[in-house]
């Protein structure tokens, strides 16, 4: 009966441990996506803030979010590829909506629309970041989150202020 069972223990623990590598790979996984794709949506909706905006201190917004976010894209990239997960190379289709809203927004109202969006997204960045710094297996991507985490939320604190002007 022993020769029986020390096998199945063996394998049951093996199994255990594969089984909990998965899940830390995919929550690596889940995190890097979520990452790049507000990342690449940081970067895109200040190209639109920049090309169509009004307000001066948004649009300086923008341009310090697409220097920002276009140097915390690659660090991402490089995290990602040491922990051996592939970044996704375009927008989902949930941020593709929010750009095409932002686009479609009047003149009138683009610099808060523009504004709003970098709030929520801030908000949300930070929180991700955060909980991955803090809870994320292990590796180079929890490293750069918590490398990245002040700057984001330097950009939520400067937003909040531009939008209760």
């Amino acid at each position: 009966m022993k020769l029986v069972l020390a096998p199945l223990l063996v394998c049951l623990t093996a199994f255990s441990a594969m089984a909990a590598d998965d899940a830390a790979k995919q929550h690596a996984t889940d995190f890097a996506a979520k990452a790049a794709m507000s990342n690449m949506f940081e970067i895109e909706a200040a190209k639109i803030e920049i090309a169509s905006g009004k307000a001066d201190d948004a649009k300086q917004f923008a341009h310090d979010m697409i220097r920002d976010h276009g140097k915390a894209g690659p660090v991402l990239n490089n995290a990602a590829k040491q922990d051996g997960i592939e970044l996704p190379a375009a927008l989902d289709a949930e941020y593709t909506a929010k750009l095409a809203a932002l686009r479609q927004s009047d003149a009138a109202n683009l610099d808060q629309a523009y504004l709003s969006t970098q709030v929520t997204a801030h908000e949300e960045a930070v929180n991700l970041f955060e909980s991955y710094s803090k809870q994320g297996p292990d590796g180079q991507l929890k490293r750069t989150a918590a490398k990245i985490l002040p700057d984001l939320r330097m950009h939520l604190t400067r937003i909040r202020g531009l939008t209760l002007k």
